[in-house]
């Protein structure tokens, strides 16, 4: 025969401690839910995409010394950077649709700053004839037709971050060309395009988003460049940090504009680490002499 007082004990025991845990077990459900990709910081979110330069291929230990480490070290922002080595237009538009924890800093991002389109020329599959071409002026309709595909994919990856974030600042970073002689001709064909095509999508996309001017920066001072002559090295990335820090503080988005270098920059020589010592000292010496930063 059932114990009735015994069972009514049991049912209220149970419902006792449903009641205890239910909340916990939702409290912590939803602080699971509502804690930030950027961390348990106070300082605004601030995302970085795109490619080498905004990675900080320059120098060795960028994830410390990349000029977007130092922005975010000086203004105390809460800090997040999926930028990649030879990311053109098409490969971001691909990770904003495929790559989660990419969508989730977007969204929560309040600063999202990209560098990205010169891939679209220097990692193509084509770039030797490309660079060819545009060194003796026999393709200029194919650097156009690069440069609309480029100026199309900004209209796509500004469209897919306001879909994401209607509220984020958008910067993006112009393109610079630091070279002069010889390698100067077919890189500052493609530079020119590049920059038209951000002109160009500014125009479209009024108001959306703003451009910093990387280009002021390290245009004419080669002493800024790795020896790869290309990337920004640490004194490069310091003086970039330099100037966003400033602009940032224009858009009121900042205070500081001295900027704040907790880790000192390694500059990092591609050629002699990709191909050793000697023969990558030789390349070194011979992009130099093309592009003049000796």
């Amino acid at each position: 025969m059932i114990n009735m007082k015994a069972l009514k004990t049991s049912v209220s025991l149970i419902l006792a401690l449903v009641l205890i845990f239910v909340p916990v077990m939702s409290t912590a459900s939803a602080a699971e839910t509502e804690k930030s990709v950027f961390g348990d910081g106070e300082g605004l979110n601030f995302l970085v995409l795109g490619d080498s330069i905004s990675e900080g291929f320059g120098v060795e230990n960028s994830d410390e010394a990349g000029y977007a480490r130092i922005v975010a070290d000086t203004e105390g922002y809460d800090y997040l950077n999926y930028s990649r080595v030879a990311t053109d237009t098409s490969d971001l538009i691909s990770r904003l649709e495929s790559k989660e924890e990419i969508i989730n800093a977007v969204k929560e991002a309040n600063i999202i700053n990209l560098s990205i389109g010169s891939n679209n020329y220097l990692a193509n599959d084509d770039v030797v004839m490309i660079t060819v071409g545009a060194l003796f002026g026999t393709n200029d309709k194919q650097l156009d037709e690069i440069a609309q595909w480029i100026f199309e994919d900004y209209l796509k990856i500004i469209d897919k971050l306001r879909a994401l974030n209607p509220d984020a600042v958008l910067i993006f970073d112009n393109v610079y060309c630091s070279w002069e002689g010889l390698g100067r001709i077919p890189f500052n064909k493609a530079v020119v395009r590049v920059n038209a095509a951000l002109d160009k999508a500014k125009e479209a996309r009024p108001g959306e988003f703003e451009v910093f001017d990387l280009a002021s920066v390290i245009n004419g001072h080669g002493e800024l460049v790795a020896d790869d002559s290309t990337h920004p090295n640490a004194k490069g990335n310091v003086e970039i940090a330099r100037a966003m820090l400033l602009f940032l503080k224009e858009l009121g988005l900042g205070e500081k504009t001295e900027p704040v270098v907790n880790h000192e920059g390694i500059d990092y020589n591609y050629f002699q680490q990709s191909f050793g010592t000697v023969a990558g000292a030789l390349i070194t010496v011979i992009v130099k002499w093309l592009t003049k930063h000796y």
